[in-house]
């Protein structure tokens, strides 16, 4: 197995390389050369597996020669130990044919602890071959950096810089990353969006100034964090209809790796026969399927703070794929993106797109209903962007007979004050807790201020 860069420069790297990147060398992102395929009969087989045998079937293609196999399964099976819930990934019934798969039962109760978990283990594996030292680098806007300081924590020859906008995480999760060590995380609050957060960590990717330092991100502009996601569906599928039945997916925008993964999974050969992309109204995804434009905006504050941006890293490895692998026209089209905040694909991709791809934008009054709703009909409470996809899924569902699955990103228990608010909470709420001083912010747009930032954490921390 080996990987290629969606910008189409003279790029081949191992895996081993991929873990410990960024960013390709020609700023592309990293994907693979071909995947793996399986056969119905194949994946039919798989149905009593555990969890853990699935996802070495599943990942080991990817890895290749780059582990040998007693250490990969040992590495996988150590990625879910601090999982609580001995199913990994249960399914809860909320109506005919309708499931949501909770991908809440680690260690920070989001589904971003699946990539973080298992990025650093791996991190951890390669770094030890290699003999180097690593910054582990990302922006966030709450879960996907807590789930990052937890998987890192006691990971040998890493540092941390985390970006988030200043006035874009919640007091429970600032709490936690400012309570981080100083000597092993940096934190840079951002005078801007989420949006304007992942636009630095990329520019700096591809302008590294720190010698001697392995830049990886946390993000998933990383392959794991896509890799992680792509047992999911194949979890679902099997405990559903066997590997054989189709089954449809809403994914909730507030992770672009699970759409892509849920397209990859697809081609390598399961049975899905729907993929629902559901956002609130940030949906600047969903504009881009629905009109075949996608442009950077204003993020609206909504009910569903992880869904609160518009730039999606992974659009530009579907882009690659819909330009059947033509890396000069994504460079080109990536690149008009990133200089106008535009972007518009040719039609006849944008209909290919329309064709593996649904859509559907859900507003805060239907949010605040569906939460409500369910809890009625179901006794099911669920966290609102678990109401977005639940609420897209219904609508927008291609067939009653083939199962719908919502991915429930999000734990019901970090949204307990909006549903105690609105009567579906039987448990206690958290007090909000008191915020300490941020550390000093950066511009939006001040690259040359996170490199001396950078610089300086590393003369005091070398």
């Amino acid at each position: 197995m080996h990987y290629v860069s969606t910008r189409g420069g003279d790029v081949r790297a191992d895996f081993r390389s991929v873990v410990l990147s960024g960013l390709a060398e020609d700023g592309g992102l990293y994907v693979p050369a071909s995947l793996p395929v399986f056969t119905e009969k194949q994946i039919a087989s798989w149905s009593w597996l555990p969890f853990d045998e699935l996802v070495w079937r599943v990942v080991s293609p990817f890895v290749g020669a780059a582990m040998d196999e007693s250490t990969l399964r040992t590495l996988l099976s150590d990625s879910y130990r601090n999982f609580n819930h001995r199913a990994i990934t249960p399914l809860e019934q909320v109506g005919h044919n309708e499931w949501i798969l909770q991908l809440f039962h680690g260690p920070t109760r989001s589904s971003k602890d699946f990539a973080a978990q298992l990025q650093s283990r791996l991190v951890e594996h390669f770094l030890d071959e290699v003999g180097g030292q690593a910054l582990i680098i990302g922006a966030t806007n709450g879960d996907t950096g807590l789930a990052a300081l937890e998987a890192f924590a006691d990971c040998p020859c890493t540092r941390m810089a985390i970006l988030y906008p200043r006035s874009g995480v919640s007091a429970e999760q600032l709490s936690v990353l400012l309570a981080a060590d100083p000597e092993r995380v940096q934190l840079y609050p951002v005078d801007g969006n989420f949006d304007d957060c992942q636009t630095l960590v990329s520019r700096l990717m591809r302008d590294w100034p720190l010698e001697g330092m392995i830049p990886i991100c946390f993000n998933s502009t990383n392959w794991v964090g896509v890799l992680a996601q792509i047992v999911f569906y194949f979890h679902a599928v099997l405990q559903l209809g066997g590997g054989t039945r189709p089954v449809g997916f809403s994914v909730p925008a507030a992770s672009s790796a699970e759409i892509y993964a849920g397209y990859v999974a697809q081609k390598m050969g399961l049975p899905i026969n729907q993929v629902i992309i559901s956002t609130n109204s940030n949906d600047a995804l969903h504009q881009f399927f629905h009109c075949n434009r996608y442009t950077t905006q204003v993020s609206n504050r909504t009910l569903s703070p992880s869904m609160d941006f518009s730039l999606y890293s992974n659009l530009e490895r579907f882009i690659w794929e819909l330009y059947e692998h033509d890396g000069r026209s994504t460079k080109a089209l990536m690149e008009h993106f990133e200089a106008c905040g535009e972007l518009s694909i040719g039609n006849q991709q944008w209909l290919r797109a329309r064709v593996l791809f649904d859509s559907y934008a859900v507003n805060e009054a239907q949010v605040r209903e569906e939460v409500v709703k369910l809890f009625r009909e179901t006794g099911a409470a669920v966290d609102p962007h678990t109401a977005v996809g639940v609420l897209a899924g219904r609508i927008h569902r291609r067939s009653l007979g083939a199962p719908m699955v919502t991915l429930g990103q999000i734990a019901p228990g970090k949204s307990a004050a909006l549903l105690a608010e609105l009567g579906v909470w039987q448990g206690e709420v958290p007090a909000t807790p008191e915020v300490g001083a941020q550390p000093p912010g950066l511009a939006k747009d001040d690259l040359d201020g996170l490199k001396r930032a950078l610089l300086s954490a590393q003369q005091r921390y070398p």
